[in-house]
């Protein structure tokens, strides 16, 4: 099955590709495998152990591959309505993308047999899970009832997996990192949503909002608990309070330009630098763990 209608002209027209490297970043399903591994560091900073380099790149690819999969999928969808410029875009390269995919696949496998065994096996159980849940999204013949609200379980997963590399490195970490991967799963839920929201245009939903100002108190409750705690764990409560705040203002934003009279193109060009930027804000950890922070 094959896109069942022309790419409109926002996706091939010559302006997308003046959009700079953040919008490539996107195209590219770079976005994702940065957020994780960025995260991943933040959280082996926090724990103040060495995470295994392999470990962060087998976190890497194997996210990029994830991504790419899905998009291709999707973009394989009779939905044509619900496709968006990433999906076009993998439509239109599906065949480098495969024969990227390919030896990225290779690499991985290579890195799975020369990683900790610790990592190699809490990868193992979030691979099943993962493989579970993207058979319940692409597989009509395996979908089942959504007892279980989606964005919720990507969360979740998305931030477990992000967090194997300090854990397997450090196993008395998991209590130490137990406040900040909550956190962190919640910003990834409020991503998910926010994006589904903006795209659906649920203009009268209030769950992101909600969950943005949420998650934003939670940091600032755990940051203000009494105890010790190092200079990567405040890094993390500090990044996570302004990443929900940066959502919460892109949702505000949405929402204003939502409001005007409608203009197909602009609006097509305003959706994709509003999707850019949902995974951009994530990247705040760089304003609070790096290298030379105490």
């Amino acid at each position: 099955m094959t896109l069942v209608a022309p790419l409109p002209a926002v996706a091939t027209g010559k302006r997308s590709r003046l959009w700079g490297v953040p919008v490539s970043w996107h195209l590219l399903s770079l976005d994702a495998p940065t957020v994780a591994v960025l995260w991943a560091w933040s959280f082996a900073r926090t724990a103040e152990t060495g995470a295994s380099l392999t470990a962060i790149a087998v976190l890497g690819i194997g996210t990029w591959l994830i991504y790419v999969a899905d998009r291709l999928l999707d973009a394989r969808s009779p939905l044509y309505v619900a496709l968006r410029e990433r999906h076009f875009f993998h439509a239109r390269h599906r065949a480098a993308l495969l024969r990227t995919g390919a030896v990225a696949a290779a690499l991985l496998f290579g890195l799975i047999g020369i990683m900790p065994t610790a990592a190699r096996e809490q990868d193992t159980v979030l691979f099943a899970a993962a493989t579970i849940y993207f058979a319940s999204v692409h597989l009509p013949k395996v979908r089942v009832r959504r007892w279980f609200p989606r964005e919720v379980a990507a969360g979740i997963l998305f931030a477990l997996a992000t967090a194997v590399p300090a854990w397997s490195a450090a196993p008395w970490s998991h209590l130490q990192l137990a406040g900040p991967v909550l956190l962190f799963a919640g910003l990834c839920t409020l991503n998910i949503l926010a994006i589904e929201s903006w795209e659906g245009d649920h203009l009268d939903s209030i769950a992101v909002p909600v969950i943005a100002l949420g998650v934003a108190l939670a940091s600032i409750t755990l940051a203000l608990l009494p105890g010790r705690r190092t200079g990567g764990e405040t890094g993390i409560y500090a990044a996570s309070f302004l990443s929900a705040l940066l959502l919460l203002a892109l949702d505000g934003l949405h929402r204003n330009f939502e409001r005007r009279p409608p203009d197909s193109e602009w609006r097509a060009r305003f959706l994709l630098a509003l999707r850019v930027s949902a995974d951009a804000v994530l990247l705040t950890p760089i304003f609070f763990l790096l290298p030379w922070h105490p």
